[in-house]
């Protein structure tokens, strides 16, 4: 293996593997670096609105939903989108990005490493490794190694959730300001599994709070769980920019995550897509991403 490329991403999610599919074939030497094994699982809802619709994903993939099922104050309404909302497994869309630059001319994988310090030009893996860049991508999430070698600050919404065996039907938000302020309760059912959980603020809902009251909405309707097999993920949505010379942030290591909803696949295969174009062409303005990080 090299260990001197034009282009290093770190991360392998949507953000970071769009940016590869961009750089597919052009003339950039492109290394990812995954810390995990497996590219594709993370914790999250999973759910895709008509944001992504600019990015083809096959519909054998997902779940679609135009009806929505809203609890307002515990009030029913039903509402029929023009734009269904879509899910999907991270597992399903990471391994389906994945295919699309497999054997790849000029990009290599580097999975199950961990980066664990970046100096000038240069990456340091925690196994000793060093690699040489001309631009550094950081698609490393939340909790991004490359906005904190940047200085910048982060804020964080979290979100809580258990996976239902059973396959549900119904998408449901549950909206009670009262008790879940800003946040709210969904559920949204996949193709193997139904996945319900909490969005909260921090600054209003302490984790404990929404695990309650997640928990008692689960119980209330009849589904079992595991406490035990509760996941949780933080979501930086504190965007302070993406570009910081020959160093790009993109999806949620940009904070381009909605504060309101915590959707973010969408977001980050934007900012892959077009920070891609920009290393390609370096005039190139950036315009939907710059429509995106305005939103």
């Amino acid at each position: 293996m090299n260990n001197k490329y034009d282009v290093i991403i770190i991360g392998a999610g949507p953000a970071g593997l769009e940016c590869a599919h961009q750089l597919k074939n052009s003339d950039k030497s492109v290394l990812i670096i995954e810390k995990n094994e497996i590219i594709g699982p993370k914790i999250c809802a999973g759910g895709l609105t008509n944001l992504a619709n600019n990015f083809y994903i096959p519909e054998n993939k997902t779940r679609s939903f135009a009806k929505q099922i809203i609890f307002l104050n515990k009030k029913q309404y039903n509402i029929t989108l023009v734009n269904p909302i879509k899910t999907i497994s991270r597992l399903d869309l990471g391994q389906y990005q994945l295919s699309k630059i497999k054997n790849s001319r000029n990009i290599q994988i580097l999975k199950n490493t961990k980066v664990k310090e970046i100096e000038n030009n240069k990456v340091f893996t925690i196994d000793n490794q060093i690699f040489h860049f001309k631009y550094l991508v950081g698609a490393d999430g939340s909790n991004s190694i490359v906005r904190k070698y940047l200085g910048l600050k982060s804020e964080f919404c979290f979100g809580f959730y258990y996976e239902i065996p059973k396959i549900t039907n119904d998408f449901v938000w549950h909206v009670n300001p009262k008790e879940l302020k800003s946040g709210y309760i969904w559920t949204f059912p996949h193709k193997n599994h139904t996945n319900i959980g909490v969005y909260f603020h921090p600054r209003q809902l302490s984790a404990k709070e929404a695990k309650n009251i997640l928990e008692k909405t689960l119980t209330d309707n009849g589904l079992k769980f595991s406490t035990k097999k509760i996941k949780g993920s933080a979501i930086n949505y504190c965007f302070k920019g993406y570009m910081f010379n020959k160093i790009f942030l993109v999806g949620d290591a940009a904070g381009l995550a909605s504060k309101t909803t915590g959707e973010g696949i969408s977001f980050a295969l934007t900012s892959g897509k077009e920070i891609a174009k920009k290393i390609i062409e370096s005039n190139y303005t950036t315009t939907e991403l710059n429509k995106n990080s305005k939103n």
